[in-house]
């Protein structure tokens, strides 16, 4: 693993390639109540924290004094209990694990908290400061790519005594205090932590790989702390998410204006629609022979576009080789970044995030040496080997002991916690970093391993990991249509069809439809399956 990792670099270009880094280096500051060897040795920075009654007795300020009286009531700890799904044994659940997190109060009655600490939720109960009571609470909405989760509690009493938290209106600049408030490891009372912005950046969320502004700052942020509210004077700037394990004095939080982004797509949608993304590639123009090979003047600069998917709205009016110079009118550098204030830079797609899927959005392009204006509806479609699929179950199908999924990154990490990339299967790996959605539909279906029966056997162990193909000569464009083309093979009166499993590198399995029907409820059996599908396929 790399020493260290630049995280604001452009996911589209870059972000397959820091997966593992990114994963390995960004931790989500959750803490974990069953599992006491994560716990992180006490570091003289994390020994900072203070109570908020502590800090109150020596604080002088009036102002901090009530902003900090204020969060008191209206910050909560969280506490989840998550059944995670397993991957590599798609029909099974793994154990439940117990979480803690922060939460603080907002409008409507809803408590705002990070989507990683009640993923996969079996039970969520929230307690107020002070209060011995633990509350059963819901999930009203979730956005999994920007880390946020909107809770509520039905019980009239939960809510006696606290106040709505509001929300600062600007980003803070560099060197501007900050205050962390949550529910730390290390004890069970609120806790405080005071830091200065480090600076404002495009970064990579670890919980979903998404792209999106946030602001690192100085104070210590430690498993328990996360959906913690960051108070600036008598408001909130951001929301505790994240920290860096392999640096000292590095912590992330959401900045308000993308938590302003949820609430207004879920006001103006009454859902959660996402934010939108377009998918092209590009490389940066800051190469002299580039400019010249594509006639670019001194004062012509952008990003030139390598490459669009074919599901993306934008391959209806962008092409390769188009060299994008702005979007709605804010110039792009050579290097990719826009201007975003005095002395600061962030990386173009600041501007897509700030808009919502089906929005408009104008390119200015040089297209074969002619300067052109485009317009285009946004929209936001999954990668083909999906970021995240966190709540969802992994699909599969079983047919003769072969176990079928489909190939995701959390099937990959279930190799290894650290270093997929090189404990999983190369011709995976390769997929998940380099293959491009054509169809809305399309899924890489493979095999995940064959269960032994007499009905496999012969068959290679080694064809585990394979990506299938073609079954009877049809090619495969998800696992739905892998479970359609076997019912109509295996369903007809004759009791001679044979089933053909075309593989990568021209290797195939043939399986007798009748015997593997015998087979099916032994197979099942043998390995404590309920069911030879996952629910969707049945």
């Amino acid at each position: 693993m790399e020493d260290s990792v630049q995280i604001e670099e452009d996911p589209i270009s870059s972000v397959d390639d820091l997966v593992p880094a990114v994963r390995d280096q960004l931790d989500l500051a959750t803490g974990e109540e069953g599992d006491t060897q994560q716990l992180p040795i006490v570091t003289k920075q994390q020994s900072t924290t203070k109570t908020v009654d502590a800090l109150l007795k020596t604080e002088t300020d009036p102002d901090a004094i009530e902003s900090l009286e204020l969060v008191l009531n209206s910050v909560v700890k969280v506490f989840c209990t998550s059944t995670p799904c397993n991957f590599y044994l798609p029909w099974q659940m793994k154990r439940q694990t117990p979480h803690t997190a922060s939460g603080f109060i907002i409008k409507n009655r809803w408590i705002l908290s990070n989507a990683h600490a009640v993923s996969n939720a079996s039970s969520i109960r929230i307690r107020k400061h002070g209060d011995a009571k633990k509350y059963s609470a819901h999930i009203v909405y979730i956005a999994h790519e920007c880390d946020l989760v909107i809770m509520t509690v039905a019980d009239d009493q939960f809510w006696h005594g606290l106040e709505p938290l509001s929300f600062s209106d600007v980003i803070p600049r560099l060197q501007e205090s900050i205050t962390v408030v949550g529910y730390p490891i290390g004890g069970d009372n609120l806790s405080v932590t005071k830091g200065v912005v480090s600076r404002v950046v495009m970064s990579t969320y670890s919980h979903s790989l998404e792209y999106l502004l946030t602001i690192q700052i100085d104070a210590a942020i430690n498993p328990g702390n996360s959906g913690g509210p960051a108070i600036q004077g008598k408001h909130v700037v951001g929301m505790s998410f994240q920290g860096q394990s392999l640096a000292q004095s590095i912590g992330y939080i959401v900045p308000v204006i993308v938590i302003q982004h949820v609430l207004n797509d879920i006001e103006l949608h009454k859902k959660y629609t996402a934010f939108p993304i377009m998918r092209f590639y590009y490389q940066p123009m800051e190469n002299t022979s580039y400019r010249e090979y594509l006639k670019l003047n001194e004062d012509q600069h952008g990003i030139l576009v390598t490459s669009i998917e074919k599901v993306c709205v934008l391959s209806e009016v962008l092409q390769e080789d188009d060299v994008i110079t702005a979007i709605d009118n804010v110039p792009i550098a050579d290097d990719g970044t826009i201007y975003f204030r005095r002395g600061e830079r962030l990386n173009f797609r600041y501007l897509e995030k700030l808009k919502f899927v089906d929005d408009t959005i104008t390119l200015k392009i040089i297209r074969q040496g002619k300067e052109l204006t485009l317009t285009s509806l946004l929209d936001n479609n999954p990668t083909l080997v999906p970021l995240h699929l966190h709540d969802k179950h992994p699909e599969y199908l079983i047919y003769a002991g072969i176990v079928f999924t489909v190939l995701t990154r959390f099937y990959l990490y279930e190799f290894s916690r650290r270093d997929w990339h090189r404990k999983a299967p190369t011709n995976l790996v390769n997929l998940a970093l380099n293959s491009q959605r054509e169809e809305l539909k399309q899924q890489i279906v493979i095999i995940n391993q064959i269960l032994v029966d007499d009905v496999n056997h012969g068959i290679a162990s080694d064809v585990a990991n394979c990506v299938l193909t073609h079954v009877n000569g049809t090619k495969i464009k998800n696992i739905q249509h892998l479970a359609q083309l076997i019912d109509e093979i295996s369903n007809t009166e004759n009791t001679d069809n044979y089933i053909r499993f075309e593989l990568e590198n021209k290797r195939f399995i043939v399986i007798s439809c009748q015997r593997a029907k015998q087979s099916e409820a032994r197979i099942l059996k043998q390995n404590s399956i309920a069911q030879p599908r996952s629910e969707h396929l049945r």
